[in-house]
């Protein structure tokens, strides 16, 4: 069986802005600037690999070791009417190609880097729910290394699920499921604290009274926010759960068992 392996040509790190699936760009333009809790705060042609706010608080951390400004910014978040504070969800690096690429090497890479590093070639996974038919192509960036690899993978979705599980050693299938895994989490968790009136977003705003309100705003991580209003007890162990991917595993060790009848 044929395994994906990266051929280290510096490529999907060195070019970062605009790398999302058409459908996704769409969507950002359509819904992203104040019609949805959470708010894009930059022109979508401006995104470049997004960061969770625990990564980014790593990311500060990092630059800081090999002395570099990473131009690190929030990049979407909420206004809470309650608490009038401003709610950092993910942040980005400003830079086109990643500040922490250096002659084709990653000056962090044996750090806890960003799940947005270790998942490609993977632009998502294939449980996560878009409303529209899976195909193995929309599931991966531009890389190299998969051109081999491509034409292999099944086109029936459990066939597929089986042979990305054991064609990707580098773990890559598995974190692209638990980021997605998170942006789902991400996404319940805001309609939840809207349940509970622990949160209400500012929605429907004028875009630049939204953004001068977000600016002039009490700045606070997400996850800060959760462990602030009581919504989760540590957010040091939540972190420390998604850092070890725990409920990826867990999905794709209940497909597999569930599906078990073929194996590669």
């Amino acid at each position: 069986m044929n395994s994906f392996k990266c051929n280290q040509c510096g490529k999907c790190c060195s070019h970062i802005r605009g790398m999302m699936p058409k459908e996704d760009d769409e969507f950002i333009k359509e819904m992203a600037y104040g019609k949805l809790p959470l708010v894009q705060l930059i022109p979508v042609e401006n995104m470049s690999f997004p960061l969770w706010d625990w990564e980014a608080k790593r990311f500060k951390k990092y630059q800081d070791e090999v002395n570099i400004d990473a131009k690190i910014f929030p990049s979407r978040g909420i206004l809470d009417l309650n608490s009038n504070k401003a709610i950092i969800v993910t942040y980005f690096m400003d830079s086109d190609a990643c500040p922490f690429l250096e002659e084709k090497k990653c000056l962090i890479y044996n750090t806890t880097r960003a799940y947005i590093c270790r998942l490609f070639p993977f632009n998502r996974g294939p449980f996560l729910e878009t409303g529209e038919e899976l195909k193995k192509e929309n599931m991966f960036g531009t890389c190299d290394g998969m051109e081999p690899l491509m034409p292999t993978i099944p086109e029936t979705y459990d066939d597929m699920i089986r042979f990305l599980s054991k064609a990707f050693p580098d773990g890559s299938f598995e974190n692209a499921v638990q980021f997605d895994h998170i942006t789902e989490w991400v996404n319940k968790t805001i309609v939840d604290l809207m349940k509970q009136k622990k949160l209400r977003p500012a929605m429907n705003y004028p875009y630049n009274l939204f953004l001068k309100r977000f600016e002039n705003a009490e700045k606070i991580d997400f996850t800060d926010f959760l462990e602030e209003s009581n919504y989760i007890g540590n957010k040091e162990e939540l972190i420390k759960k998604f850092d070890e991917n725990m409920d990826a595993k867990r999905k794709i060790e209940e497909f597999l068992q569930d599906h078990s009848q073929f194996n590669y």
